[in-house]
C-alpha cells in the first residue's frame, strides 16, 4: 500500500499572496505566463531580467499526521532542476492543513517552459507550470493625413 499523502488544495504562482491576520489568504493576479521586457530597463544587451513572483501552495492533511518536508524543486526548459525551497510542516490529521507562502526572484536564463515541483517527503504531488517569453514588440504604423 502506499504511503498517505497530504490532499492539494492549491497550487499556484501569482503577482501577490496577501495573509491576513485572521490567517485567511488573497491571491492576486494567478500567473501561468509571464513575459518580460529588456527595453527601458537600463540592461546591457544579451541579459535577461530578474522576475519577482509569489507563489501559494495549500495542503490539507486527510490521514497524514507527524513531521514531514515539502520542497519545491523548480525545472527549467533545458531539463536541469535545482531545489529551491525546502519546509518542515507538522500535519495534524483530517482538515487540518498548512499554507505555504513562496517568494521567488527568478533569474531569467532561458525562454520557456518552466515546471515548480511541489514534493511531500521526496515524493511529486503536484507540478506548476510557468512560461517566461520575451514580449513582442509592438510595429507602429504611420498614418498619413489627407
Amino acid at each position: 500500500m502506499d504511503k498517505p499523502r497530504p490532499y492539494v488544495t492549491a497550487a499556484m504562482l501569482c503577482e501577490k499572496v496577501i495573509q491576513e491576520k485572521d490567517e485567511s489568504i488573497t491571491i492576486v493576479r494567478i500567473a501561468d505566463t509571464l513575459q518580460y521586457s529588456v527595453e527601458g530597463v537600463g540592461l546591457p544587451a544579451g541579459i535577461k531580467p530578474m522576475i519577482n513572483i509569489q507563489g501559494f501552495v495549500s495542503l490539507k492533511s486527510g490521514s497524514v499526521v507527524g513531521d514531514h518536508a515539502i520542497t519545491i524543486i523548480v525545472e527549467k526548459p533545458s531539463g536541469d532542476r535545482n531545489e529551491i525551497l525546502s519546509v518542515a510542516v507538522n500535519f495534524r490529521g483530517k482538515e487540518q492543513g498548512q499554507n505555504i507562502i513562496l517568494r521567488l526572484g527568478l533569474g531569467v536564463e532561458q525562454d520557456g517552459l518552466y515546471w515548480f515541483d511541489v514534493a511531500f517527503d521526496g515524493d511529486v504531488l503536484t507540478r506548476i507550470p510557468l512560461a517566461v517569453m520575451p514580449m513582442q514588440k509592438e510595429t507602429s504604423v504611420a498614418k498619413v493625413l489627407p
